[in-house]
């Protein structure tokens, strides 16, 4: 059966930490800067009794830190919040660090690497690059089948990525999906924003009915519409919802 969770981003910083309260129940905690997770993790952790931490986004400079410090963190996180699901960037070190990850006793822990647009020019530079190397960790580490994944950022994406065959084929490596809209240059914008250049309505729409997709929909926005993330998670569930009922996924 068709099972897709939905989460709004959370970020932590120093003037939102007791802000927790307001979100929905499920949260993707992103822990964007390792000083502010050692610094503010323990008043963070107190105040997450209100909701469920469904996805981890890892700090956006931690492959800068050691390998080690990296996946104590992940497990301390994954003890603390009860959540195995992080998120990280394709950045520099990430190969060598996805080799230390399977070799140090992942346990449980997935590890979803997010794509970037081409031009960006990270160290995979495409989500088919991603699985390449998906593919080929899982011809030298057996854990590799369940503990590495992928993140679909979908203002990321060029439209290429969106095709029926590109998708089918990537979507059983996906795991996590950051759900947000672009207009222009304008990236991580409401999913649901008019003349948005995607039809994510309809995209999500296909992830029930077309594709049988599950797994976990982060709405993840620019900080002048966080406002509206409340309501568009809401919107989001009783989208899936009615499809899934409809289709009997």
């Amino acid at each position: 059966m068709t099972q897709i969770n939905v989460s709004i981003s959370f970020g932590i910083n120093r003037d939102n930490i007791h802000n927790l309260p307001s979100t929905p129940n499920s949260v993707q905690l992103g822990v964007y800067k390792y000083e502010l997770y050692e610094e503010l993790k323990y008043q963070i952790f107190d105040h997450l009794t209100q909701t469920t931490v469904q996805v981890i986004h890892l700090p956006i400079d931690i492959l800068r830190n050691e390998s080690n410090v990296i996946l104590t963190m992940m497990k301390t996180l994954r003890t603390m919040t009860g959540c195995k699901k992080f998120v990280i960037h394709p950045n520099k070190n990430i190969k060598s660090f996805l080799n230390y990850f399977l070799k140090n006793d992942p346990l449980d822990l997935v590890l979803c690497v997010e794509n970037f647009q081409w031009k960006r020019k990270k160290e995979f530079r495409s989500p088919l690059e991603t699985v390449e190397f998906i593919n080929f960790l899982r011809q030298e580490y057996e854990s590799a089948q369940d503990n590495i994944r992928l993140c679909f950022d979908t203002s990321h994406a060029e439209e290429v990525w969106f095709d029926f065959k590109i998708m089918s084929y990537l979507l059983p490596y996906i795991d996590v999906i950051h759900l947000s809209n672009r207009v222009g240059k304008s990236q991580h914008m409401p999913f649901n924003i008019q003349n948005g250049d995607l039809n994510l309505v309809g995209f999500v729409k296909e992830l029930i009915s077309r594709y049988k997709w599950s797994g976990d929909i982060v709405l993840e926005y620019m900080d002048q519409y966080h406002h509206r993330l409340n309501a568009n998670a809401f919107y989001l569930k009783r989208l899936i919802n009615e499809r899934t009922k409809t289709h009997g996924a």
